[in-house]
């Protein structure tokens, strides 16, 4: 898992994607926003994306087109990311695990991988755990939900308790130019990595400001935000991982300060403790967003993981 795939294979953008397919179906009442690209006779790969400002179109801006041309994929918009929106009330964990669910019984999709990131890696944990005999394997890249506290988490707490808090980001950034928010985005990037394409993500960066303040749309989602505690966090996914009935890759930049080392070595020992195999792999060079940071080493361990898993 160590070589590294030439560049020049990976087209950049969803959008830019072969016969890509976009569903906007409703479920629950809602929008769901839903990428399709590759073989319809390839094994099925699921992807979601992060919190805050994060979409489809933007964490997996190299991945997707890539694994493509050798899966079946389906990458969603988590409700009110994206062009997931507007929905009304709050959107905790288990509201999400309800329309993830209705989500694949719509697309007809009844095995599958999972793909996530930061709080997708966290939505695909606990619906591995709610229901194992629909996940197949799973790639979870510094999943949210494994901690015991965050960093800073009085300051945080009353960060979000505070009045007006939690849509000032979004206010602040609705009156920048795309010169400041590419700027932004240049600065999430670690140890000299860039983006492939900064325009692209800029603009798609923008969108997903102006969706959350035209919707009026908190920056932070209420799967975390409710977890929030004074002084330690109210709900983590410790005790779902053992219940975790399949292969698991967790991948981790090595510079990341989000996620912290031994909360994922910690998570890796309880999912061996449920008796499958488990494997952490670090990224060197690159952060929380390391699918974009280094995008050629990311696609080829995970690519090198699905294929394996086809064999089980």
């Amino acid at each position: 898992m160590t070589n590294t795939i030439d560049s020049q294979e990976i087209i950049s953008g969803i959008e830019n994607v072969p016969d890509l397919k976009h569903y906007q179906l409703i479920v629950n009442g809602g929008p769901m926003s839903i990428y399709q690209a590759g073989n319809s006779n390839k094994p099925i790969v699921v992807m979601l994306h992060g919190s805050m400002y994060d979409e489809s179109r933007f964490i997996w801006d190299q991945m997707f087109p890539f694994l493509s041309k050798y899966y079946q994929l389906y990458a969603l918009d988590i409700p009110r990311h994206g062009k997931s929106r507007p929905w009304e009330g709050i959107m905790n964990h288990s509201r999400l695990m309800d329309i993830l669910n209705c989500t694949f019984e719509q697309l007809k999709i009844k095995s599958f991988s999972l793909v996530g990131l930061s709080m997708g890696g966290g939505l695909s944990i606990e619906y591995a755990s709610l229901y194992p005999d629909k996940v197949k394997s799973m790639v979870l890249f510094e999943p949210g939900g494994l901690g015991d506290k965050v960093d800073m988490q009085f300051i945080t707490w009353l960060y979000i308790k505070f009045p007006g808090m939690l849509r000032r980001l979004s206010q602040k950034y609705m009156k920048q130019d795309h010169s400041y928010m590419k700027k932004i985005l240049e600065s999430l990037f670690v140890d000299g990595s860039k983006p492939k394409d900064p325009d692209r993500l800029t603009s798609i960066l923008v969108d997903e400001v102006k969706g959350k303040h035209m919707h009026g749309e908190n920056d932070m989602d209420d799967w975390l935000l409710h977890s929030i505690g004074p002084f330690r966090l109210k709900w983590n996914l410790l005790d779902r991982i053992p219940k975790i009935k399949c292969s698991t890759l967790w991948i981790r930049g090595a510079d990341s300060v989000l996620v912290k080392q031994y909360e994922m070595e910690r998570a890796v020992k309880l999912a061996r403790s449920g008796g499958f195999q488990a494997e952490l792999c670090i990224i060197q060079n690159a952060g929380h967003l390391l699918p974009l940071e280094q995008p050629e080493q990311v696609n080829t361990v995970v690519k090198a993981f699905l294929d394996k898993m086809k064999n089980y």
